[in-house]
Protein backbone atom coordinates (compact mmCIF):
# COMPACT_ATOMS: atom_id res chain seq x y z
CA UNK A 1 0.00 0.00 0.00
CA UNK A 2 2.84 2.41 0.83
CA UNK A 3 4.45 1.73 -2.56
CA UNK A 4 1.16 2.33 -4.36
CA UNK A 5 0.42 5.64 -2.66
CA UNK A 6 3.99 6.93 -2.94
CA UNK A 7 4.31 5.85 -6.55
CA UNK A 8 0.93 7.33 -7.43
CA UNK A 9 2.03 10.68 -6.05
CA UNK A 10 5.35 10.45 -7.93
CA UNK A 11 3.63 9.61 -11.23
CA UNK A 12 1.01 12.34 -10.85
CA UNK A 13 3.64 14.89 -9.78
CA UNK A 14 5.51 14.23 -13.00
CA UNK A 15 2.30 14.01 -15.04
CA UNK A 16 1.19 17.53 -14.07
CA UNK A 17 3.80 19.59 -15.94
CA UNK A 18 3.88 17.11 -18.84
CA UNK A 19 0.10 17.48 -19.14
CA UNK A 20 0.36 21.26 -19.16
CA UNK A 21 2.99 21.01 -21.89
CA UNK A 22 0.84 18.65 -23.96
CA UNK A 23 -2.26 20.81 -23.52
CA UNK A 24 -0.34 23.86 -24.63
CA UNK A 25 0.85 21.94 -27.71
CA UNK A 26 -2.66 20.82 -28.59
CA UNK A 27 -3.96 24.25 -27.66
CA UNK A 28 -1.98 25.73 -30.54
CA UNK A 29 -3.79 23.38 -32.92
CA UNK A 30 -7.09 24.27 -31.26
CA UNK A 31 -6.35 27.97 -31.72
CA UNK A 32 -5.64 27.34 -35.41
CA UNK A 33 -8.91 25.44 -35.79
CA UNK A 34 -11.02 28.01 -33.94
CA UNK A 35 -9.51 31.05 -35.67
CA UNK A 36 -9.68 29.54 -39.16
CA UNK A 37 -13.26 28.39 -38.56
CA UNK A 38 -14.39 31.98 -38.22
CA UNK A 39 -12.80 32.95 -41.55
CA UNK A 40 -14.70 30.45 -43.71
CA UNK A 41 -15.69 26.79 -43.87
CA UNK A 42 -13.10 26.30 -46.63
CA UNK A 43 -10.34 27.69 -44.40
CA UNK A 44 -11.44 25.41 -41.56
CA UNK A 45 -11.51 22.38 -43.86
CA UNK A 46 -8.07 23.24 -45.29
CA UNK A 47 -6.50 23.61 -41.84
CA UNK A 48 -8.24 20.35 -40.82
CA UNK A 49 -6.74 18.49 -43.79
CA UNK A 50 -3.34 20.12 -43.33
CA UNK A 51 -3.34 19.33 -39.61
CA UNK A 52 -4.31 15.73 -40.34
CA UNK A 53 -1.17 15.47 -42.48
CA UNK A 54 1.48 17.30 -40.44
CA UNK A 55 0.30 16.09 -37.01
CA UNK A 56 1.27 12.42 -37.57
CA UNK A 57 4.53 13.58 -39.15
CA UNK A 58 5.36 15.73 -36.13
CA UNK A 59 4.30 12.97 -33.74
CA UNK A 60 6.59 10.56 -35.56
CA UNK A 61 9.41 13.01 -34.82
CA UNK A 62 8.30 13.21 -31.18
CA UNK A 63 8.19 9.41 -31.01
CA UNK A 64 11.74 9.12 -32.27
CA UNK A 65 12.94 11.74 -29.81
CA UNK A 66 11.10 10.27 -26.81
CA UNK A 67 13.76 7.54 -26.78
CA UNK A 68 15.99 10.19 -25.19
CA UNK A 69 13.78 10.29 -22.09
CA UNK A 70 14.34 6.75 -20.69
CA UNK A 71 17.99 6.83 -21.80
CA UNK A 72 18.69 9.96 -19.75
CA UNK A 73 16.42 8.84 -16.88
CA UNK A 74 18.41 5.63 -16.45
CA UNK A 75 21.73 7.51 -16.37
CA UNK A 76 20.38 10.18 -14.00
CA UNK A 77 19.10 7.57 -11.51
CA UNK A 78 22.11 5.27 -11.69
CA UNK A 79 25.50 5.58 -10.00
CA UNK A 80 27.30 6.50 -13.21
CA UNK A 81 30.72 8.02 -12.31
CA UNK A 82 30.27 10.90 -14.79
CA UNK A 83 26.50 11.18 -15.07
CA UNK A 84 26.47 14.86 -16.15
CA UNK A 85 29.02 14.29 -18.90
CA UNK A 86 27.17 11.22 -20.13
CA UNK A 87 23.88 13.13 -20.20
CA UNK A 88 25.56 15.90 -22.20
CA UNK A 89 26.64 13.33 -24.79
CA UNK A 90 23.12 11.91 -24.97
CA UNK A 91 21.58 15.37 -25.31
CA UNK A 92 24.04 16.31 -28.07
CA UNK A 93 23.26 13.09 -29.92
CA UNK A 94 19.55 13.69 -29.44
CA UNK A 95 19.77 17.19 -30.87
CA UNK A 96 21.72 15.92 -33.87
CA UNK A 97 19.14 13.18 -34.43
CA UNK A 98 16.34 15.75 -34.11
CA UNK A 99 17.82 17.99 -36.81
CA UNK A 100 18.43 15.05 -39.17
CA UNK A 101 14.97 13.55 -38.79
CA UNK A 102 13.30 16.98 -38.68
CA UNK A 103 14.88 17.99 -42.00
CA UNK A 104 13.74 14.79 -43.69
CA UNK A 105 10.22 15.28 -42.35
CA UNK A 106 10.19 18.92 -43.49
CA UNK A 107 10.77 17.74 -47.06
CA UNK A 108 8.03 15.11 -46.73
CA UNK A 109 5.57 17.69 -45.35
CA UNK A 110 6.31 20.11 -48.18
CA UNK A 111 5.83 17.37 -50.77
CA UNK A 112 2.48 16.49 -49.19
CA UNK A 113 1.50 20.14 -49.51
CA UNK A 114 2.53 20.19 -53.15
CA UNK A 115 0.01 17.48 -54.10
CA UNK A 116 -2.92 18.95 -52.14
CA UNK A 117 -4.43 21.03 -54.98
CA UNK A 118 -4.59 18.00 -57.26
CA UNK A 119 -6.07 15.78 -54.55
CA UNK A 120 -8.77 18.01 -53.04
CA UNK A 121 -11.81 18.62 -55.22
CA UNK A 122 -12.52 22.10 -53.88
CA UNK A 123 -9.83 24.29 -55.53
CA UNK A 124 -9.70 27.00 -52.85
CA UNK A 125 -9.47 24.47 -50.02
CA UNK A 126 -6.62 22.69 -51.83
CA UNK A 127 -4.55 25.86 -52.27
CA UNK A 128 -5.00 26.91 -48.63
CA UNK A 129 -3.98 23.43 -47.42
CA UNK A 130 -0.89 23.49 -49.67
CA UNK A 131 0.43 26.82 -48.39
CA UNK A 132 -0.45 25.95 -44.80
CA UNK A 133 1.73 22.81 -45.05
CA UNK A 134 4.58 24.74 -46.68
CA UNK A 135 4.67 27.05 -43.65
CA UNK A 136 4.52 24.20 -41.13
CA UNK A 137 7.38 22.36 -42.90
CA UNK A 138 9.77 25.23 -42.15
CA UNK A 139 9.54 24.53 -38.40
CA UNK A 140 10.28 20.79 -38.45
CA UNK A 141 14.10 20.97 -37.90
CA UNK A 142 13.64 23.41 -35.01
CA UNK A 143 11.02 21.03 -33.57
CA UNK A 144 13.67 18.29 -33.44
CA UNK A 145 15.92 20.48 -31.28
CA UNK A 146 13.00 21.55 -29.11
CA UNK A 147 11.97 17.95 -28.47
CA UNK A 148 15.52 16.92 -27.52
CA UNK A 149 15.62 19.67 -24.87
CA UNK A 150 12.11 18.84 -23.75
CA UNK A 151 12.70 15.14 -23.09
CA UNK A 152 16.02 15.94 -21.43
CA UNK A 153 14.30 18.30 -18.99
CA UNK A 154 11.50 15.83 -18.27
CA UNK A 155 13.95 12.96 -17.66
CA UNK A 156 15.78 14.95 -14.96
CA UNK A 157 12.53 16.04 -13.23
CA UNK A 158 12.49 19.59 -14.62
CA UNK A 159 9.39 19.23 -16.78
CA UNK A 160 7.93 22.45 -15.33
CA UNK A 161 10.57 24.44 -17.24
CA UNK A 162 9.16 23.12 -20.51
CA UNK A 163 5.64 23.87 -19.30
CA UNK A 164 6.37 27.55 -18.71
CA UNK A 165 7.77 27.97 -22.21
CA UNK A 166 4.92 26.04 -23.83
CA UNK A 167 2.28 28.10 -22.04
CA UNK A 168 4.02 31.31 -23.09
CA UNK A 169 4.11 29.97 -26.66
CA UNK A 170 0.37 29.29 -26.52
CA UNK A 171 -0.32 32.83 -25.37
CA UNK A 172 1.74 34.51 -28.08
CA UNK A 173 0.39 32.13 -30.72
CA UNK A 174 -2.98 33.90 -30.62
CA UNK A 175 -1.81 37.44 -31.53
CA UNK A 176 0.86 36.16 -33.96
CA UNK A 177 -1.78 34.04 -35.70
CA UNK A 178 -4.16 36.99 -35.82
CA UNK A 179 -1.55 39.19 -37.49
CA UNK A 180 -1.31 36.81 -40.44
CA UNK A 181 -4.87 35.43 -40.50
CA UNK A 182 -6.69 38.77 -40.39
CA UNK A 183 -4.02 41.00 -41.92
CA UNK A 184 -3.16 43.29 -39.01
CA UNK A 185 -0.60 46.11 -39.31
CA UNK A 186 -1.12 46.39 -43.06
CA UNK A 187 -0.21 42.78 -43.85
CA UNK A 188 -2.41 40.78 -46.25
CA UNK A 189 -5.17 38.67 -44.68
CA UNK A 190 -4.01 35.08 -45.29
CA UNK A 191 -6.76 33.15 -43.51
CA UNK A 192 -5.87 29.51 -42.86
CA UNK A 193 -2.39 29.97 -44.35
CA UNK A 194 -1.68 32.53 -41.63
CA UNK A 195 -2.22 29.79 -39.04
CA UNK A 196 0.72 27.87 -40.49
CA UNK A 197 3.00 30.90 -40.61
CA UNK A 198 2.14 31.91 -37.06
CA UNK A 199 2.67 28.40 -35.70
CA UNK A 200 6.05 28.05 -37.43
CA UNK A 201 7.25 31.33 -35.91
CA UNK A 202 6.08 30.34 -32.43
CA UNK A 203 7.79 26.92 -32.59
CA UNK A 204 11.08 28.58 -33.54
CA UNK A 205 10.80 31.07 -30.68
CA UNK A 206 10.02 28.29 -28.19
CA UNK A 207 13.04 26.31 -29.37
CA UNK A 208 15.32 29.28 -28.72
CA UNK A 209 13.73 29.83 -25.31
CA UNK A 210 14.12 26.19 -24.22
CA UNK A 211 17.72 26.12 -25.47
CA UNK A 212 18.44 29.18 -23.30
CA UNK A 213 16.62 27.55 -20.36
CA UNK A 214 18.83 24.46 -20.69
CA UNK A 215 21.98 26.56 -20.40
CA UNK A 216 20.67 28.46 -17.39
CA UNK A 217 19.14 25.66 -15.29
CA UNK A 218 20.91 22.49 -16.47
CA UNK A 219 24.27 24.02 -17.34
CA UNK A 220 26.37 21.00 -16.31
CA UNK A 221 24.35 18.81 -18.71
CA UNK A 222 23.66 21.31 -21.48
CA UNK A 223 25.34 21.86 -24.85
CA UNK A 224 25.65 24.80 -27.21
CA UNK A 225 24.40 24.46 -30.77
CA UNK A 226 27.88 25.08 -32.16
CA UNK A 227 29.25 22.05 -30.27
CA UNK A 228 26.49 19.55 -31.08
CA UNK A 229 28.39 18.09 -34.03
CA UNK A 230 31.51 17.69 -31.85
CA UNK A 231 29.88 16.13 -28.80
CA UNK A 232 27.31 13.95 -30.56
CA UNK A 233 28.29 10.29 -30.64
CA UNK A 234 27.46 8.22 -33.70
CA UNK A 235 26.86 5.17 -31.50
CA UNK A 236 24.39 7.15 -29.35
CA UNK A 237 22.59 8.50 -32.42
CA UNK A 238 22.26 4.95 -33.76
CA UNK A 239 21.13 3.62 -30.38
CA UNK A 240 18.52 6.35 -29.94
CA UNK A 241 17.29 5.80 -33.49
CA UNK A 242 17.12 2.05 -32.95
CA UNK A 243 14.80 2.55 -29.97
CA UNK A 244 13.05 5.70 -31.16
CA UNK A 245 12.20 4.92 -34.78
CA UNK A 246 9.90 1.99 -33.87
CA UNK A 247 8.22 4.29 -31.32
CA UNK A 248 7.76 6.95 -33.97
CA UNK A 249 6.41 4.42 -36.45
CA UNK A 250 3.97 3.03 -33.85
CA UNK A 251 2.68 6.53 -33.09
CA UNK A 252 2.53 7.27 -36.81
CA UNK A 253 0.44 4.15 -37.40
CA UNK A 254 -2.11 5.34 -34.87
CA UNK A 255 -2.29 8.99 -35.83
CA UNK A 256 -1.99 8.47 -39.59
CA UNK A 257 -5.12 6.37 -39.38
CA UNK A 258 -6.93 9.59 -38.46
CA UNK A 259 -5.22 11.27 -41.41
CA UNK A 260 -6.38 8.55 -43.79
CA UNK A 261 -9.93 8.87 -42.50
CA UNK A 262 -9.88 12.66 -42.94
CA UNK A 263 -8.70 12.22 -46.54
CA UNK A 264 -11.30 9.53 -47.27
CA UNK A 265 -14.00 11.88 -45.98
CA UNK A 266 -13.07 14.69 -48.41
CA UNK A 267 -15.41 13.12 -50.99
CA UNK A 268 -18.31 13.88 -48.63
CA UNK A 269 -17.57 17.61 -48.69
CA UNK A 270 -15.98 20.25 -46.45
CA UNK A 271 -18.87 20.23 -43.94
CA UNK A 272 -18.30 16.55 -43.07
CA UNK A 273 -14.52 17.08 -42.92
CA UNK A 274 -15.03 20.07 -40.62
CA UNK A 275 -17.38 18.08 -38.36
CA UNK A 276 -14.86 15.25 -38.21
CA UNK A 277 -12.16 17.75 -37.28
CA UNK A 278 -14.26 19.09 -34.42
CA UNK A 279 -14.63 15.61 -32.91
CA UNK A 280 -10.97 14.79 -33.55
CA UNK A 281 -9.70 18.01 -31.98
CA UNK A 282 -11.85 17.56 -28.86
CA UNK A 283 -10.64 13.97 -28.54
CA UNK A 284 -7.04 15.11 -28.87
CA UNK A 285 -7.45 17.64 -26.07
CA UNK A 286 -9.05 15.20 -23.61
CA UNK A 287 -6.58 12.46 -24.53
CA UNK A 288 -3.68 14.64 -23.39
CA UNK A 289 -4.28 13.59 -19.78
CA UNK A 290 -3.75 9.81 -20.23
CA UNK A 291 -1.05 10.50 -22.82
CA UNK A 292 0.86 12.66 -20.35
CA UNK A 293 0.57 9.99 -17.68
CA UNK A 294 1.90 7.45 -20.17
CA UNK A 295 4.92 9.66 -20.81
CA UNK A 296 5.46 10.11 -17.07
CA UNK A 297 5.24 6.33 -16.74
CA UNK A 298 8.12 5.93 -19.19
CA UNK A 299 10.31 8.12 -16.98
CA UNK A 300 9.25 6.50 -13.69
CA UNK A 301 9.71 2.93 -14.94
CA UNK A 302 13.04 4.02 -16.43
CA UNK A 303 14.16 5.38 -13.06
CA UNK A 304 13.36 2.06 -11.35
CA UNK A 305 15.17 0.09 -14.05
CA UNK A 306 18.19 2.42 -13.80
CA UNK A 307 18.45 1.58 -10.10
CA UNK A 308 18.04 -2.13 -10.81
CA UNK A 309 14.64 -2.30 -9.06
CA UNK A 310 12.88 -4.51 -11.60
CA UNK A 311 10.00 -5.53 -9.33
CA UNK A 312 9.25 -1.90 -8.54
CA UNK A 313 9.34 -1.14 -12.29
CA UNK A 314 6.77 -3.86 -12.94
CA UNK A 315 4.45 -2.69 -10.17
CA UNK A 316 4.79 0.91 -11.34
CA UNK A 317 3.85 -0.07 -14.91
CA UNK A 318 0.61 -1.76 -13.87
CA UNK A 319 -0.27 1.05 -11.50
CA UNK A 320 0.03 3.42 -14.45
CA UNK A 321 -2.39 1.32 -16.49
CA UNK A 322 -4.98 1.48 -13.70
CA UNK A 323 -4.56 5.24 -13.28
CA UNK A 324 -4.98 5.81 -17.00
CA UNK A 325 -8.18 3.77 -17.06
CA UNK A 326 -9.62 5.98 -14.33
CA UNK A 327 -8.66 9.13 -16.24
CA UNK A 328 -10.22 7.78 -19.44
CA UNK A 329 -13.55 7.26 -17.70
CA UNK A 330 -13.50 10.89 -16.60
CA UNK A 331 -12.71 12.07 -20.13
CA UNK A 332 -15.49 9.97 -21.63
CA UNK A 333 -18.02 11.38 -19.17
CA UNK A 334 -17.06 14.98 -19.95
CA UNK A 335 -17.42 14.44 -23.70
CA UNK A 336 -20.77 12.66 -23.40
CA UNK A 337 -22.31 15.30 -21.14
CA UNK A 338 -21.08 18.35 -23.04
CA UNK A 339 -20.83 17.21 -26.65
CA UNK A 340 -23.39 19.62 -28.16
CA UNK A 341 -22.07 22.67 -26.34
CA UNK A 342 -18.46 21.71 -27.14
CA UNK A 343 -19.16 21.29 -30.85
CA UNK A 344 -20.86 24.70 -30.96
CA UNK A 345 -17.58 26.35 -29.88
CA UNK A 346 -15.88 25.37 -33.13
CA UNK A 347 -18.13 26.78 -35.81
CA UNK A 348 -21.22 28.96 -36.36
CA UNK A 349 -22.35 26.51 -39.08
CA UNK A 350 -25.24 24.44 -37.67
CA UNK A 351 -24.47 21.50 -39.98
CA UNK A 352 -20.85 21.32 -38.79
CA UNK A 353 -22.02 21.44 -35.17
CA UNK A 354 -24.55 18.64 -35.71
CA UNK A 355 -22.02 16.32 -37.33
CA UNK A 356 -19.36 17.11 -34.74
CA UNK A 357 -21.73 16.44 -31.83
CA UNK A 358 -22.80 13.10 -33.31
CA UNK A 359 -19.20 11.95 -33.79
CA UNK A 360 -18.28 12.94 -30.24
CA UNK A 361 -20.37 9.98 -29.04
CA UNK A 362 -17.86 7.65 -30.67
CA UNK A 363 -14.93 9.78 -29.52
CA UNK A 364 -16.06 9.33 -25.91
CA UNK A 365 -16.05 5.55 -26.22
CA UNK A 366 -12.60 5.22 -27.77
CA UNK A 367 -11.01 7.20 -24.94
CA UNK A 368 -11.05 4.04 -22.79
CA UNK A 369 -9.09 1.55 -24.95
CA UNK A 370 -6.84 4.37 -26.17
CA UNK A 371 -5.82 5.31 -22.62
CA UNK A 372 -5.11 1.69 -21.72
CA UNK A 373 -2.93 1.06 -24.76
CA UNK A 374 -0.94 4.28 -24.36
CA UNK A 375 -0.13 3.41 -20.73
CA UNK A 376 1.05 -0.06 -21.73
CA UNK A 377 3.10 1.37 -24.58
CA UNK A 378 4.62 3.99 -22.26
CA UNK A 379 5.82 1.31 -19.86
CA UNK A 380 7.15 -0.83 -22.70
CA UNK A 381 9.21 2.13 -23.96
CA UNK A 382 11.07 2.14 -20.64
CA UNK A 383 11.85 -1.55 -21.20
CA UNK A 384 13.08 -0.56 -24.70
CA UNK A 385 10.64 -3.09 -26.14
CA UNK A 386 9.59 -0.98 -29.10
CA UNK A 387 9.70 -3.21 -32.18
CA UNK A 388 6.86 -5.47 -31.01
CA UNK A 389 4.81 -2.39 -30.08
CA UNK A 390 5.26 -1.18 -33.64
CA UNK A 391 4.06 -4.53 -35.06
CA UNK A 392 1.05 -4.63 -32.73
CA UNK A 393 -0.04 -1.10 -33.56
CA UNK A 394 0.20 -1.70 -37.30
CA UNK A 395 -2.01 -4.78 -37.12
CA UNK A 396 -4.45 -3.18 -34.69
CA UNK A 397 -4.88 0.16 -36.46
CA UNK A 398 -4.42 -0.53 -40.14
CA UNK A 399 -5.91 -4.01 -40.38
CA UNK A 400 -8.45 -4.30 -37.57
CA UNK A 401 -9.26 -0.58 -37.30
CA UNK A 402 -9.23 0.61 -40.88
CA UNK A 403 -10.69 -2.65 -42.19
CA UNK A 404 -13.65 -2.40 -39.83
CA UNK A 405 -14.08 1.31 -40.48
CA UNK A 406 -14.03 0.97 -44.26
CA UNK A 407 -16.57 -1.85 -44.15
CA UNK A 408 -18.96 0.10 -41.92
CA UNK A 409 -18.49 3.38 -43.77
CA UNK A 410 -18.93 2.17 -47.35
CA UNK A 411 -19.77 -1.51 -47.75
CA UNK A 412 -22.96 -1.92 -45.70
CA UNK A 413 -26.41 -1.80 -47.30
CA UNK A 414 -26.92 1.39 -45.28
CA UNK A 415 -23.40 2.90 -45.09
CA UNK A 416 -22.53 4.70 -41.85
CA UNK A 417 -20.16 7.27 -43.42
CA UNK A 418 -17.96 9.10 -40.90
CA UNK A 419 -19.55 7.21 -37.98
CA UNK A 420 -18.40 3.93 -39.52
CA UNK A 421 -14.78 5.06 -39.48
CA UNK A 422 -15.06 6.14 -35.85
CA UNK A 423 -16.47 2.71 -34.99
CA UNK A 424 -13.42 1.23 -36.71
CA UNK A 425 -11.18 3.38 -34.53
CA UNK A 426 -12.76 1.88 -31.42
CA UNK A 427 -12.20 -1.64 -32.78
CA UNK A 428 -8.55 -0.94 -33.62
CA UNK A 429 -7.75 0.69 -30.29
CA UNK A 430 -9.40 -2.14 -28.38
CA UNK A 431 -7.28 -4.67 -30.28
CA UNK A 432 -4.13 -2.67 -29.48
CA UNK A 433 -5.03 -2.36 -25.80
CA UNK A 434 -5.47 -6.11 -25.32
CA UNK A 435 -2.31 -7.04 -27.23
CA UNK A 436 -0.11 -4.45 -25.48
CA UNK A 437 -1.34 -5.47 -22.04
CA UNK A 438 -0.36 -9.06 -22.79
CA UNK A 439 3.04 -7.88 -24.05
CA UNK A 440 3.62 -5.76 -20.94
CA UNK A 441 2.76 -8.71 -18.72
CA UNK A 442 5.26 -10.90 -20.58
CA UNK A 443 8.12 -8.37 -20.64
CA UNK A 444 7.78 -7.12 -17.06
CA UNK A 445 7.77 -10.68 -15.71
CA UNK A 446 10.69 -11.64 -17.92
CA UNK A 447 12.88 -8.74 -16.69
CA UNK A 448 11.93 -9.39 -13.05
CA UNK A 449 12.76 -13.10 -13.36
CA UNK A 450 16.13 -12.35 -14.98
CA UNK A 451 17.01 -10.00 -12.12
CA UNK A 452 16.14 -12.70 -9.59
Amino acid sequence: MAFTSDETRAILRLTGPILATQLAQVGMGTVDTLMSGYVSTEDLAAVAIGSAIWTPVWLFLAGVMVALSPAIAKVASSEHPNASGRITQLLSSGMALGVIVGTVLAIITALAGYVMPSYIDDARTGLIARDYLYAIACAMPASGIFLAHRFHAEAVDQAHHVTRIMLLGLLINIPINAVFIYGWFGLPALGGVGCGIGSAIVVTLMTLALHWDSHRYRAEQSVRLARVAVLAQRSDIQSLARVGVPIGIAIFFEVSLFTAIALFLTDLGPVVVAGHQVALNVSSVTFMLPLSLGMALTVRVGHHLGRGHTDAARRCAWLGVRLNLALALINASVILLGREHIAALYSPDANVVAIGAALLLYAALFQIPDAIQIAAAGALRAYEDTVMVMVITFIAYWIAGLGTGWTLAYLLADPMGAAGFWSGLIAGLSTAAIALLLRLRQQSRKISNLAD
